[in-house]
């Protein structure tokens, strides 16, 4: 079951990361001017619910019936995102 959730968080990674960091420096060019790596912290729990959706909502619909079928729900796998989400945005501000 864990290495179905890191091949379903594997195609997460890289593009939380980018749309994160793109918070991160948003951030920086607000009024409030935020610190990239605190924005990019807060980017964190925000960009891995919005990329999740867009990519196997919008994008990879029916890869949720290969996870289905092993035993893992559309719950079990957004709380996964989440938490995985949580944990390395939470590390990201404790650092900043």
């Amino acid at each position: 079951m864990f290495s179905l959730i890191i091949a379903f968080q594997r195609k997460l990674v890289i593009p939380t990361f980018c749309l994160a960091v793109g918070i991160g420096i948003a951030g920086y060019f607000m009024v409030w001017s935020t610190p990239i790596d605190q924005g990019t912290g807060f980017g964190y729990f925000l960009a891995g619910p919005i990329t999740h959706y867009f990519i196997y909502e919008l994008r990879n619909e029916n890869e949720y019936y290969f996870y289905f079928n092993k035993g893992l729900s559309k719950t079990i796998l957004y709380c996964s995102t989440c938490t995985l989400n949580i944990l390395i945005g939470g590390l990201t501000l404790s650092y900043a």
